[in-house]
């Protein structure tokens, strides 16, 4: 094709994009941003159970230690980290809370300070209690990474943040 064929197709699309967007702009179900706003906010979880003020730190898996615990969840399954969720390689990030509460294997579990700063909606799973985390109750949420490294970034390491608790789910 030559640059006047390429013009030529350029000028024809550029004239159907003001079209297009009219077609579904009135619809809010079609509205990527509304979408979006929900899955932020966290609610999708709409029988949830929120929790303000909760401290969030990073973990990570010990795959060099004799100990099974170190690199599996409480039910002897992989660990997934925030970095394999992001990169499309899991279906969502383990979490560990308070061992003492009473929160069930596979609880969703949403916090809007995440979703907002990945820009996309962080699925979240109760996998794991920690020893570590006893007697913290609900103030206290611990996000698995892949590294060491990982564990210092501020966005997983939020004094202030809220956590939103759904309904168990099986795997």
């Amino acid at each position: 094709m030559t640059w006047r064929g390429r013009l030529v197709t350029l000028a024809v699309v550029a004239s159907l994009l003001p079209v297009l967007p009219r077609c579904c702009a009135s619809d809010p179900a079609n509205d990527p941003n509304a979408i979006l706003e929900v899955s932020v906010a966290c609610r999708e979880l709409t029988n949830g159970t929120t929790h303000e003020r909760v401290l969030i730190t990073a973990y990570r898996p010990l795959f060099e230690s004799d100990r099974k615990r170190d690199y599996l969840d409480a039910e002897g399954r992989k660990l997934h980290t925030l970095q394999e969720f992001l990169d499309d390689r899991a279906p969502y990030v383990s979490v560990g809370m308070d061992p003492t509460v009473g929160v069930p294997y596979g609880t969703e579990a949403c916090v809007p300070e995440l979703n907002r700063h990945f820009r996309r909606p962080v699925r979240l799973r109760v996998t794991d209690h920690h020893e570590d985390l006893r007697g913290g109750a609900y103030r206290r949420l611990e996000i698995c990474v892949r590294t060491q490294e990982d564990s210092y970034d501020d966005a997983v390491n939020l004094l202030q943040a809220t956590l939103v608790l759904g309904a168990p789910r099986d795997e």
